[in-house]
């Protein structure tokens, strides 16, 4: 057995990609071997980075069998996380071929023959290495033995979001006088409210051109949020966090799923607060998308689908008397009087 170490030329890495090494090859006299570019149809060569890839191994008789052990590594693309789902496929063979599909990420086979299919994920840098073994003999002496496997990868799927959310956040209308105050003596407690209203997300399969549609092998949690923060005087006074979250797990396919309407409610006490106090109100609602590695195994990042703050402020006043107000009107009258006296 020969050890080939040397790598052909590398296409672009913009795309999602693996690349084929052939890491052992018997004797290849009288044997034909190719690595095809299913996208091209082009014999591109074990080394080259491709999206789904097949090698082929034939040999002319049963006198010779041909046997290559190889490795896909080198993953490039990948979501917004990098990560992404790779399936590894045989589709034929005859009596006296054999095929060792991926056993792990660790470049360990399977048994010879078992399993038709294997599916892992795998992210950029991940240091995966996934290996494969083909062998194919004549079944006579001039019946040529032949058998190939394939192996596609493609980007994991992004959660989406489809509807909402609605916000509401504290109505203030019922309390305020003169646009933007307050009276702390006829409303000494005032009510908060407020929610983010319901969401969808979706998460779609993974969109192999040669097995089809399959489910993510890795995990999502889609999060609502709402963040009430309240100053005084421009001063932290209050804070309530409020989420729920949702989650698709590794295998899910399940394409959406839904959050009911998050948010609290919080009564701000004004009584003995002085005229002049500053209240700023801000409410922050946030959808948020938590990428995972394999079911859960670790964070690979977090995306926001929704990011809206809504701010509103008022002044604590206690208007004057209505006695008050009327001598004040009064007397401009008159002033005005006299003047005209005069």
């Amino acid at each position: 057995m020969a050890t080939m170490g040397a790598l052909l030329a590398i296409a672009s890495m913009n795309a999602q990609q693996y690349r084929l090494v052939v890491e052992e090859q018997g004797d290849p006299t009288n044997i034909l071997t190719r690595f095809t570019n299913l996208d091209t149809n082009a014999n591109v060569g074990t080394g080259a980075f491709v999206t789904r890839g097949r090698l082929y191994a034939q040999s002319p008789s049963s006198i010779n069998t041909n046997t290559m052990r190889v490795r896909l590594e080198g993953v490039t693309g990948g979501d917004a996380f990098g990560r992404l789902g790779i399936y590894f496929g045989n589709i034929n063979r005859n009596s006296n071929s054999s095929y060792q599909l991926p056993l792990d990420r660790s470049n360990n086979l399977a048994p010879a023959n078992t399993g038709t299919f294997a599916y892992f994920g795998t992210w950029v840098g991940s240091g995966h290495q996934f290996g494969m073994r083909v062998a194919g003999r004549g079944q006579g002496t001039f019946q040529g033995g032949q058998v190939y496997f394939d192996a596609e990868i493609r980007n994991a799927p992004m959660l989406n979001l489809s509807s909402g959310p609605s916000p509401s956040q504290p109505n203030l209308a019922p309390y305020l006088w003169g646009g933007g105050n307050i009276d702390p003596t006829a409303f000494p407690n005032i009510v908060l409210n407020w929610g983010s209203g319901a969401i969808t997300g979706t998460r779609g399969a993974i969109n192999f051109v040669q097995f089809g549609n399959i489910a993510s092998p890795h995990s999502d949690r889609l999060i609502l949020r709402t963040t009430l923060s309240i100053t005084k005087n421009g001063n932290p006074f209050y804070t309530d966090v409020d989420q729920a979250s949702v989650d698709w797990a590794a295998g899910d396919g399940t394409f959406a799923k839904s959050i009911s309407s998050v948010g609290d409610s919080y009564t701000l006490t004004i009584s003995g607060d002085p005229n002049g106090t500053q209240y700023q109100i801000s409410l922050r609602v946030q959808v948020l998308h938590e990428g995972y590695r394999d079911n859960f195994a670790s964070l690979a990042g977090t995306a926001t689908l929704y990011d809206q703050t809504f701010d509103q402020s008022f002044t604590v006043l206690v208007p004057e008397p209505a006695s008050m107000i009327a001598l004040g009107t009064g007397l401009v009258s008159l002033l005005a009087l006299r003047r005209r006296r005069k």
